[in-house]
């Protein structure tokens, strides 16, 4: 924990408890956040009741390590500095290294470079004050990550070569592994990916056999990155998914925010503009939530234009100057990190020349010493001056040139805007209309095929079963005629067939019958007369089946509506059908092998029955097809 540690003769009930706590968040910290954070909380309710500062202490650093594997930076900063100050107050030493050390990475991640990297400082004074060589480690590392956001990949590989000394030298084994991560995080901006894979997979390995989810998402949300920047977006959205349900598990807001903007990215590669607009929406949200500021420039960026190709003018005149505004807050961050830049340089160069002068002139007495380092203080403090001077005085004259190159460009964006906003209006008004209208057809045709349903049992199925009854009457005095036999099977089969229609027409209540059940044996009878081969996926099915079974029903003549299609037109062999239900949708896919179509071509009826219904739950449709290469067609339906 903080290295801290407790001498106790004989172990009270108190101190279990406590002891307990600590365990509990131990053992879940890496696979169950929200247990640990619980077990944190709980164990420094105690630490407070029993008034035991030093594991009041423990318990803080807990909440501040665990917030800041989370994403929640803010809390992080709030439990740190409440550790330091009550280490302080107990004029305790050992243990503020590993608080610094948390507290510049939540500033790092953050943004705000200055106020990180002095942490990191006073974490390598501490921890070289009390001899503790895995948190100058660990100090080591964070430098190494703040040169590799500038790309100084040279100095970033040596700070991460002096933490993997130190981890060997004390034998520590997981500090070896972040190393070895950090180092693929290098190769991956230089684009060396087949390097970068390769250690990722070591680490990767090692993590999942240690059970550490936390770090298991990092690496698949570095290694789905890499497949996006080699412009493979159908295997990094497959990849990106299964990470985004992790860190959802996880509640790791700031790793979501990353992972639903490389989801919209590739998303708008293969052109699927609304999925894309929706994962940048969900990414600004929690972005802003959590006051991560790195992604929100490119993000109204990315939205602006996907609106643009909408046709939705108006929205992205709106991201646009979001994008503006947050462009001048990014310029004020990167001024931030090159004076970073300037001063970590400098104060390793003096530190250098410090150790240098210390060799070469031993004799040198103590009021010389202290009159250079003032002189070197000064100067340093002047360079600082005059470099945040120029660079100030750089940015506002680019941001003024800019502001008024965009005031022109948007003015002019205005008034085509508003001889646009009337047609918008009068669209909006006509598709509320053609809404109503698809509402009461689609009505109509349940409540017709419920009538055809109940003539169907009622009527031909009465017949049919009176039929059979009178029959099996007739066959029992012909138990030996072959041919009787076989008709009284037919009648049997007729009936059963006559039912499975009556249910596909106007099927029960879901509710009563469970919807993926229901589901399951349509398909099973559709594999049975047609030479279709059909896999199914449905997860979680406990899910599913407790939908309202009004969105059920559509989802069911979907469903039938793709199969039917594709036995009528696709000339497929094997199909696959997939329910997914997330959070706040539900997702269904269905892909064939067959012969596929032009998206051009006229479409028929089924497929535009299809997006009647879709438009009617506000739904989304994706059509990927190609003619000899079978067609994938991908729905999102909302849930809430």
């Amino acid at each position: 924990m903080l290295g801290i540690s407790l001498s106790i003769s004989a172990q009270t009930t108190e101190d279990k408890l406590l002891d307990s706590l600590s365990g509990a968040y131990s053992r879940n910290l890496h696979t169950k956040p929200q247990a640990a954070k619980e077990a944190a909380l709980q164990w420094l309710k105690e630490s407070r009741r029993l008034n035991k500062n030093l594991q009041e202490a423990q318990a803080l650093y807990a909440l501040g390590n665990l917030a800041n594997i989370m994403g929640d930076y803010k809390s992080t900063i709030k439990y740190t500095n409440e550790t330091i100050a009550l280490l302080k107050a107990s004029n305790i030493e050992k243990g503020l290294a590993a608080c610094y050390n948390i507290l510049a990475s939540a500033y790092k991640s953050l943004g705000e470079y200055p106020k990180s990297i002095d942490n990191f400082m006073e974490c390598l004074r501490y921890a070289r004050l009390t001899n503790n060589q895995v948190q100058e480690a660990n100090a080591y590392q964070n430098i190494a990550t703040l040169y590799l956001l500038q790309k100084d990949y040279k100095k970033s590989a040596e700070n991460l070569d002096r933490a993997a000394e130190l981890y060997r030298i004390k034998g520590d084994v997981d500090g070896e592994f972040t190393t070895l991560f950090n180092f693929a995080n290098i190769y991956k901006e230089q684009g060396k990916f087949e390097q970068a894979r390769k250690h990722y997979q070591t680490v990767l390995e090692y993590r999942v056999k240690e059970g550490n989810n936390a770090v298991v998402a990092y690496i698949n949300i570095n290694l789905s990155q890499m497949l996006v920047l080699e412009g493979k977006c159908r295997e990094a959205i497959i990849a990106l998914k299964k990470t985004l349900v992790l860190l959802e598990e996880l509640k790791f807001h700031s790793d979501i925010v990353i992972v639903l903007n490389d989801l919209g990215l590739c998303e708008s590669k293969l052109g699927h503009t609304k999925s894309a607009i929706n994962y940048f929406q969900r990414a600004l949200a929690i972005g802003e939530k959590q006051s991560l500021f790195q992604y929100k420039s490119d993000i109204y960026k990315n939205l602006a234009q996907l609106y643009e190709k909408e046709n939705n003018y108006r929205k992205a005149l709106e991201f646009y100057k979001k994008g503006v505004a947050s462009v001048a807050e990014q310029n004020s961050l990167d001024k931030e990190k090159y004076v970073v830049e300037i001063q970590e340089r400098y104060e390793t160069e003096l530190k250098e020349a410090k150790i240098q002068l210390l060799e070469k002139e031993q004799k040198l007495s103590d009021a010389e010493l202290q009159k250079a380092e003032l002189t070197v203080k000064r100067q340093h403090v002047l360079r600082n001056a005059l470099i945040a001077g120029f660079i100030l005085v750089l940015i506002s004259l680019v941001i003024l040139r800019l502001s008024y190159v965009k005031r022109l460009r948007i003015q002019k964006e205005l008034s085509v805007q508003q001889e646009k906003y009337a047609k918008q209006k009068l669209s909006e008004m006509m598709k509320d209309h053609k809404l109503s209208v698809i509402e009461r057809y689609q009505e109509g045709q349940d409540e017709e095929r419920s009538r055809l349903a109940r003539e169907i049992h009622d009527g031909i199925g009465s017949d049919l079963a009176s039929i059979k009854i009178a029959f099996e009457h007739y066959t029992e005095q012909h138990e030996e005629d072959l041919k009787s036999k076989r008709i009284a099977t037919a009648i049997s089969n007729a009936c059963i067939d006559l039912r499975s229609l009556s249910h596909q027409l106007h099927p029960l209540p879901f509710s009563k019958i469970g919807f993926t059940s229901f589901l399951s044996d349509f398909i099973n009878q559709v594999i049975k007369k047609s030479d279709l081969n059909i896999q199914t996926y449905l997860f979680p099915r406990e899910d599913i089946d407790l939908l309202p079974d009004e969105l059920l029903a559509d989802v069911y003549r979907i469903v039938q509506e793709l199969i039917n299609n594709i036995i009528k037109h696709a000339e497929a062999s094997h199909a696959d059908v997939q329910l997914t239900k997330h959070k706040d949708h539900l997702n269904i896919v269905v892909n064939d092998n067959g012969k596929g179509f032009q998206k051009s071509k006229k479409q028929g009826i089924g497929l535009r029955n299809i997006k009647e219904r879709l438009q009617k739950i506000k739904g989304t449709l994706d059509i990927d097809s190609n003619s000899g290469h079978g067609t994938s067609i991908t729905i999102d339906i909302p849930t809430n």
